[in-house]
């Protein structure tokens, strides 16, 4: 499959969610987080603005927006399609209303795959309890680099896609880098710390696995059908991933 490149200037027409055409600049990323991952001045920057950088009218942030673009894009307005969305990406919700179903899922070990909880499906996206060729939409959001095993996730959400069907994800990544591992699993299944521990989420609730480079990419690519940037020269992080089950 021949990989396209698009860029896509996301909030040139104002907000993609809601049109508005203000935005305000936030400071996300902290110190600790900035030198665990030994983010250079510009590269901070610009994971400020992808996480950051929020619509004042309905609060929705960069990434998403990103995220979001590359959905329409797809389907403009979801009529019909049947959609899997991983692990909740924050405020994405409303704008799949249209949709002709919509599972959204959670993850809690000690519960029962496939169990609703709160409106939510119980899964393990390694492990996902839906049959083959079930969904035309599968979309997900910084849930990669903590999952030991990513590829396995990646597997699962294409077995579940319809022939034609689309994953659409976005993961935290710098293009100059190799990817490198912070925790692995002994052979007891224990975890091995091989950095210091690294956590994303409110309350540093999820801890990083892997951080991810340029080579997650290559290592994907024919499995890619299109990559979405907003500004590729203006800042390399506020990118998505689209991906199309043959």
């Amino acid at each position: 499959m021949s990989r396209v490149l698009r860029w896509c200037g996301i909030d040139n027409n104002g907000c993609v969610n809601c049109k508005g055409h203000s935005f305000e600049q936030q400071s996300i990323i902290d110190d600790k987080l900035s030198q665990s991952w030994g983010l250079s001045q510009p590269e901070r920057k610009w994971f400020d603005e992808r996480e950051g950088n929020f619509c004042q009218s309905c609060r929705m942030s960069k990434r998403v927006r990103m995220l979001l673009w590359s959905l329409r894009k797809l389907f403009p307005e979801f009529r019909g399609v049947h959609i899997l969305h991983l692990n909740q990406t924050n405020d994405l919700r409303p704008a799949l209303s249209g949709a002709a179903s919509l599972v959204e899922t959670t993850y809690l070990p000690d519960r029962e795959l496939g169990a609703e909880i709160h409106g939510l499906s119980n899964q393990d996206m390694t492990r996902l309890t839906f049959g083959n060729d079930f969904f035309d939409l599968v979309i997900h959001s910084e849930t990669l680099e903590h999952l030991h095993d990513y590829e396995a996730a990646l597997c699962e959400a294409r077995r579940v896609l319809k022939p034609g069907g689309y994953q659409v994800y976005s993961v935290p990544l710098l293009h100059h880098r190799q990817t490198r591992r912070r925790i692995t699993r002994g052979a007891d299944g224990k975890l091995i710390h091989l950095l210091p521990l690294s956590t994303h989420g409110l309350e540093e609730e999820y801890p990083v696995v892997w951080e991810f480079g340029g080579d997650f990419i290559k290592e994907r690519g024919d499995l890619i059908y299109e990559i979405h940037y907003d500004d590729y020269k203006k800042n390399k992080t506020v990118f998505s991933i689209v991906e199309q089950k043959e």
